[in-house]
């Protein structure tokens, strides 16, 4: 139920306006005295019957349903002829007017004069109060959709991350596994770098952007792993700009990238494979490539795997159309794009 608060300045400065009209469209003569005392006395307690208007007709809007027709025509008669009344009788008692008239004479005088003028002051009132309670509720609803909507991207993404930090985790500890077999050594710091690399993901938890500075200390971090396994038959170069490296851009967002890049472009061959990671900067926006050099006899291997798929999904969820993702193959080798439009250009999906 809604509660009642006391009406601010701006009720009593719309029944000032309604007052101040009436007296102008009366007319300004030399009985203006008594015109402007008339004018006070009715907009006064419409004013003051409006504190008990306003609650009922918020409680009982009026609908197109021929009841709430009928209601408020009857709750409209019953406060025109409050007001027309009261507002006579003191009209009549601060100037001395209708002096010579019973009170049933001046009721009918009331009902004659006014009754038309008040009862369309009443439906005017009732306009404005739900015409405002609906463009509030409107406003509520609009708020309500865009915080559902910013809640609904952040379980999503979460959902995404979720699914997938395990998929490189268990990747890492199976390799670990495996090592332990023939290499503790090795694997022993293996599993020293897996430990920074999570402390290192821990601490982005919960952030939905980063900016690149970041994202390449977790890559670097990721790498380091990998170059245990590969040694020098992974070959990583980088092109980043310095003016980037404090551009924002969704946590882990390069990592599954180049994880597919490892496994389609350097696992399976003897010799490994170079991949470069660059980020560049156009009219558009920002583009980020991870491209490996892989022979075009192991390009029908490379798809979208789990880590590709999310990290689309997460990309459409977050910028919506602002964004663009590619897996390019061009002879012998395959680009990995990301394009982030301009901030005041992008389309956010929960916008």
């Amino acid at each position: 139920m809604r509660q009642f608060t006391w009406p601010g300045a701006a009720y009593w400065g719309a029944w000032a306006i309604a007052c101040s009209y009436n007296f102008i469209l009366i007319g300004v003569g030399p009985a203006w005295k008594k015109t402007l005392v008339f004018s006070l006395a009715h907009f006064g307690i419409w004013a003051v019957l409006g504190l008990v208007i306003m609650p009922l007709m918020r409680r009982y809007p009026l609908r197109q349903h021929w009841r709430s027709w009928l209601f408020h025509l009857a709750a409209g008669a019953f406060f025109t002829a409050c007001d027309i009344t009261l507002g006579h009788l003191v009209f009549a008692e601060l100037t001395g007017s209708y002096s010579k008239l019973t009170l049933l004479q001046l009721i009918d005088v009331a009902f004659k004069n006014c009754f038309h003028l008040g009862l369309l002051t009443y439906f005017g009132f009732l306009a404005v109060v739900q015409g405002s309670d609906t463009q509030q509720l409107a406003r509520k609803r609009e708020l309500q959709v865009v915080e559902h909507k910013a809640a609904l991207v952040q379980a999503q993404l979460q959902s995404l991350k979720i699914q997938l930090q395990p998929h490189f985790l268990f990747n890492t500890l199976h390799a670990i596994a495996s090592l332990m077999h023939y290499d503790v050594a090795t694997a022993d710091r293996m599993l020293n770098r897996l430990s920074e690399l999570l402390r290192i993901s821990l601490q982005e938890v919960g952030n939905p952007v980063v900016c690149l500075r970041q994202e390449i200390g977790f890559i670097d971090a990721y790498l380091d792993i990998e170059k245990i396994r590969f040694e020098e038959r992974l070959r990583v170069s980088w092109m980043i700009p310095d003016d980037l490296l404090d551009a924002e851009i969704p946590p882990f967002i390069l990592q599954p990238l180049v994880e597919n890049a490892i496994k389609y472009g350097v696992a399976p061959r003897a010799d490994g494979g170079n991949i470069v990671i660059r980020a560049y900067s156009d009219k558009h926006g920002m583009v980020l490539e991870v491209e490996d050099d892989a022979p075009a006899s192991l390009e029908a291997q490379k798809g979208f795997g789990i880590g590709l798929r999310n990290t689309r999904a997460r990309l459409d969820t977050l910028y919506g159309a602002g964004q663009r993702f590619e897996l390019i193959r061009d002879n012998a080798r395959t680009v990995a794009r990301i394009r982030i439009a301009h901030p005041a250009t992008r389309e956010l999906a929960y916008a």
